[in-house]
């Protein structure tokens, strides 16, 4: 007699949607006296380099429509990306994806010749996206690699940004992830050295990295400038003003972008007691706000402002009104757009300005 076999089907759990505490609840778990605040890091949010790269991929559609392709995520925000798509933007990982002819922008991190070959060969037409600091690093790599010397790369393995810059001088490049690994690298010329890094890092753990690896190796060279882009530094400069009065240190900012995950890092490391990353409001849990009367919030370099206005509505209805900005820096660097994106721009009789750098503005109550 026959026997029928089953095979176990996997199924979905379905998505079942979130109660939120009420406020009243969350006040009752842990009464706080007196008023709540908000500690709002200024600056925060969009960089230049960033708004340079979103606008061109926005000019892109509008003027050659879509589908217009991008390697890798153009910034890495997952609002930027999704919002993007629905325009009509299709990411992918490599050019092989890409059909041939089709038209191509290269994120905001950089890239490596051969990604400028591969496109080349495949007779892709290409947009250069990347922020002008990482083409600055990217320069700085082939121009001591012709004067041999070898470049210890400060950043994480892995990272898009590290993947274009060792691109430039695979055979003189070491990648140094942190500290530890300063203390074990080896080199093959220690007195014709250099380090570059990635722009996106800790400033803390990247000057405690050369730190090690000059007491290693004391003919150690320095960049010509500061690898690490100003809006990295600034607002990690801003979390650490806030960080000490905040019990609470929310960071808006997606899970694979450099510097938001930095963010947290140095809230903790200043004195914040919780800190927590989310990429929405939505993602905010209500019960970080029992017996907290302080909250801290910023957002990195690639994040939208209109998202951390999400938050602090949602702060707002926690009893968290008193919302007072902390500014450290002010910014007014503009980039000028892709120069593929300005030339269609004047071909196309568009007079809109070809710059990136949108300034977020000030005004909390709005």
């Amino acid at each position: 007699m026959a026997t029928s076999s089953t095979v176990p089907v996997s199924l979905p759990m379905p998505t079942i949607p979130r109660t939120r505490r009420t406020p009243a609840e969350i006040a009752a778990a842990a009464p706080v006296e007196g008023e709540r605040k908000v500690f709002l890091a200024a600056p925060r949010g969009y960089c230049a380099g960033v708004d340079r790269a979103v606008i061109a991929v926005e000019k892109a559609l509008e003027h050659y429509g879509a589908p217009v392709y991008v390697r890798k995520q153009i910034v890495h925000n997952l609002h930027v990306v999704s919002t993007l798509e629905a325009r009509g933007a299709i990411f992918v990982e490599e050019n092989e994806e890409v059909p041939e002819g089709a038209l191509v922008v290269f994120s905001a991190h950089g890239v490596s010749p051969a990604v400028v070959k591969s496109a080349a060969d495949r007779g892709l037409r290409t947009i250069d996206a990347t922020c002008p600091l990482v083409t600055k690093v990217h320069r700085e790599a082939v121009r001591f690699a012709k004067e041999d010397y070898e470049i210890l790369l400060v950043g994480h393995e892995g990272h898009e940004e590290v993947e274009g810059t060792y691109g430039e001088a695979p055979e003189v490049t070491t990648i140094v992830n942190n500290p530890e690994e300063a203390d074990t690298v080896v080199v093959k010329n220690p007195d014709k050295l250099i380090w570059l890094s990635q722009t996106t890092l800790s400033v803390d753990e990247t000057m405690e990295t050369v730190r090690r690896l000059r007491k290693r190796f004391p003919n150690l060279q320095d960049p010509p400038s500061d690898d690490i882009c100003y809006a990295t530094t600034n607002r990690q400069a801003a979390i650490k003003a806030i960080a000490p009065q905040s019990e609470l240190v929310i960071v808006v900012g997606s899970s694979n972008s450099s510097n938001s995950v930095r963010l947290v890092e140095v809230a903790l490391e200043y004195g914040a007691k919780a800190a927590y990353r989310v990429d929405y409001a939505s993602e905010v849990d209500e019960s970080w706000f029992e017996g907290v009367k302080s909250v801290g919030v910023t957002s990195g370099a690639s994040v939208p402002e209109v998202l951390v206005r999400d938050v602090l509505k949602l702060l707002a209805e926690y009893g968290f009104a008193d919302v007072e900005e902390v500014t450290t820096a002010q910014e007014d660097i503009l980039f000028s757009l892709p120069k593929e994106i300005r030339a269609k721009l004047k071909e196309a009789g568009d007079d809109s300005r070809g710059l990136g750098g949108r300034v977020v503005k000030s005004d909390i109550s709005s």
